[in-house]
């Protein structure tokens, strides 16, 4: 009898994911949902509640753009469909402001990100993608369920630590096509899912007047039966689900005790493991 391979799928037995983040709340993020929306996209904004409604300008190489900070009331409108994360209450560059302060920051930003979707905030990105040791277990205290870096991998693997959370990619980066199209490449044999995750901030499209650019990768992304479109929160919480099913001695049976259906691909045969049941794989029934 040869080895067995269990490698993970997405829900419907997808092999890939992917998913993007933004940051900051500016005013250029609603003319970027309403492209995604337009290509069936789902994402994640990370916002700084203590700076909506704000003004500013943003220059670099001699050009100017906005980058003002949407109203308190126009988030729901705007993001309506997406996930809403934790960016710190003032942008505050966490990994030096000490315990006190950062704790501060998450919780409080936290807390209005609540009072306006009415639902649990347990995403995060880092201010300026700077991050500790010492800042990761004070997320995990908080219950923070994932953070995202700004360290681009080129790569679409599924992080084991979700509180260092690595890009595949900013949407600026000269390689984002390549990685489209390497991102479609015919998988290996027993190779695991992908998952791709583009980044940036949305006023950073009027800088260097590339939203055709954007949209264009949309079009390409979208409408691929082969691929999840899902916010970070919903591939965080799949995935860490997944690692909680429990395999009996011989791997006959699998049960599931989390809360989410969880797909896998056992000798490149895809199964589900019902929530709250045990899937027997010899007779591809649950129990």
């Amino acid at each position: 009898m040869g080895l067995r391979r269990d490698l993970l799928l997405f829900p419907g037995g997808k092999k890939k994911a992917l998913t993007f983040s933004y940051d900051d709340a500016v005013t250029q993020d609603a003319q970027l949902v309403r492209l995604m929306n337009r290509y069936g996209m789902k994402g994640t904004f990370n916002i700084n509640t203590g700076l909506l409604g704000t003004e500013k300008t943003y220059t670099r190489d001699g050009k100017t753009v906005s980058q003002n900070r949407l109203e308190r009331e126009a988030i729901h409108a705007v993001y309506t469909g997406h996930e809403l994360a934790v960016h710190g209450l003032t942008h505050l560059d966490l990994a030096l402001a000490g315990n006190a302060a950062a704790a501060y920051e998450i919780m409080a930003d936290r807390k209005n990100l609540e009072d306006l979707t009415h639902t649990p905030v347990r995403g995060m990105a880092y201010p300026f993608g700077t991050w500790n040791e010492a800042l990761v277990n004070l997320l995990r205290s908080c219950g923070t369920a994932y953070s995202r870096t700004t360290k681009s991998t080129g790569a679409f693997t599924i992080p084991e630590e979700f509180l260092t959370w690595n890009p595949t990619c900013h949407h600026a980066d000269e390689q984002l096509f390549v990685l489209a199209e390497r991102f479609f490449e015919p998988e290996q044999k027993y190779s695991g899912p992908r998952l791709f995750y583009v980044w940036g901030h949305s006023y950073e499209f009027d800088l260097r007047e590339d939203w055709e650019r954007m949209e264009l990768f949309l079009a390409q992304m979208s409408g691929r039966e082969e691929i999840w479109y899902a916010s970070n929160i919903e591939i965080c919480d799949y995935v860490k689900a997944s690692r909680h099913l429990q395999y009996s001695a011989d791997g006959r049976y699998i049960h599931n005790p989390t809360a989410l259906d969880i797909w896998l691909s056992v000798n490149q045969a895809p199964h589900i493991c019902p929530s709250g049941q045990t899937t027997c794989l010899d007779r591809q029934e649950t129990v």
